[in-house]
């Protein structure tokens, strides 16, 4: 089963084995380490009925349970800075800048530190000696003022990043208070003013994905959902499966043509096991504000096997079908040509769905993804269109609608 393609990754080398972007659970003292300090405040607690953070395993009372989450987390460091938003596509004057947070609860001095956009240089810009982050607070680089910057003393290797997507690096060197902290923020092509940001899942990891607004040194904003989403996923049908089919829906309040009148290329819809569609370019499709789209393997098969409005279009992708045990199904737009002439595109809307099967593929061990869609006659549907769509808190099984409103 594929994961998403944008993602936070952090790893943490050396001392500190793996942690997620987090401090590790048994911090109780907000300093983003297990330590001596930790064992204190549980030592004050023992064997009392505290309501805060002493009660690790959350059973109201603080004794051995408690300590062995604590044991297990033991002289584990996690790493409390994160890229937290970026903008690699500003075209005006302002520059494009990158957004460090400190989720920790302590001041974070992240002198000596560095930012980077190669993962075969880490080293291209060192932050400014006596740069310190406060308690969950923000701090901005600028790509005139610093990282692109010939002038400044950090930049050794000035560099600019891409507006077509890439991966950017925080690293921590050799700190000894978090050992060689390496955080990496995977984006992809984006339009001009839109920057990429953290975004918490109910899996409790983090997104790196497209935002509605740009926030630079403030919390983030809701992640940017539509003008078209992926509304209801019918992946394995429980008859024949070459009825399977994916709605589309226009939240927005006017019309949406699935084609680029600048680049003259139209719109693609595919995922990672076969299906690349594009849209009809000869004669393009719009759908109007609040219209269904169904893009379907068989329309005959699915217009006999299904309940689907006569007015609804549909456009049949021909080869491939859906994964049954689940992928990335994506829904794309013409981005920008690099300089070698390669066209990227810009993500519309991206879903990684499961046949809730599949615990081994989230960080956290749990499959989320309710299983009743996979070949009972239920469909995957959307519970509100306006929400973040990659994410399995936002989808049910339920009848099929195919063309209509979701149950």
């Amino acid at each position: 089963m594929a994961r998403t393609s944008f993602t936070v990754v952090v790893l943490i080398c050396g001392v500190c084995g793996f942690a997620s972007a987090q401090c590790p659970s048994g911090d109780l003292n907000g300093d983003c380490r297990v330590d001596w300090l930790d064992l204190g405040l549980l030592a004050e607690q023992w064997l009392s009925e505290p309501n805060g953070i002493d009660d690790l395993h959350g059973d109201a009372i603080v004794r051995m349970t408690d300590l062995g989450v604590l044991a297990n987390h033991w002289r584990q460091t996690g790493c409390p800075i994160v890229i937290n938003e970026l903008l690699a596509h500003s075209h005006d004057v302002a520059p494009d800048w990158v957004e460090l947070h400190n989720v920790s609860s302590i001041p974070i001095d992240i002198g000596g530190w560095f930012l980077s956009d190669s993962r075969n240089d880490l080293c291209e810009y060192r932050i400014a000696e006596g740069t310190i982050v406060e308690p969950n607070g923000y701090v901005l680089f600028h790509e005139n003022e610093h990282f692109g910057n010939p002038l400044d003393p950090g930049a050794l290797s000035p560099f600019k990043m891409s507006e077509n997507g890439e991966s950017l690096y925080l690293y921590s060197d050799n700190d000894e208070r978090f050992g060689q902290c390496l955080v990496q923020a995977r984006f992809g092509a984006s339009e001009t003013g839109v920057s990429f940001g953290r975004y918490l899942k109910s899996t409790g990891t983090s997104g790196f994905v497209m935002m509605s607004v740009p926030t630079p040194g403030q919390a983030n904003a809701y992640p940017l959902v539509g003008p078209v989403v992926i509304n209801e996923i019918m992946y394995r049908p429980a008859g024949d499966g070459d009825a399977e089919y994916v709605e589309l829906l226009n939240i927005s309040h006017d019309p949406v043509t699935f084609f680029d009148f600048n680049t003259l290329l139209p719109w693609r819809f595919r995922d990672n096991s076969g299906i690349e569609f594009a849209f009809p370019s000869d004669l393009p499709v719009t759908l109007q504000a609040g219209e269904h789209l169904l893009l379907v393997r068989n329309e005959a098969l699915v217009r006999r096997s299904f309940s689907v409005p006569t007015d609804v279009q549909i456009l049949q992708w021909g080869s491939g079908r859906l994964a049954n045990s689940g992928e990335t199904i994506q829904l794309l737009k013409p981005g920008d040509v690099d300089d070698a002439g390669t066209r990227y595109w810009i993500e519309v809307e991206s879903i990684t769905y499961s046949d809730g099967s599949h615990p081994e593929a989230f960080d956290d061990g749990i499959d989320r993804w309710p299983p009743e869609a996979d070949g009972q006659g239920l469909s995957l549907n959307r519970l509100c269109p306006s929400r973040y769509g990659d994410d399995p808190n936002n989808w049910h099984a339920t009848i099929v609608t195919p063309g209509s409103a979701n149950d």
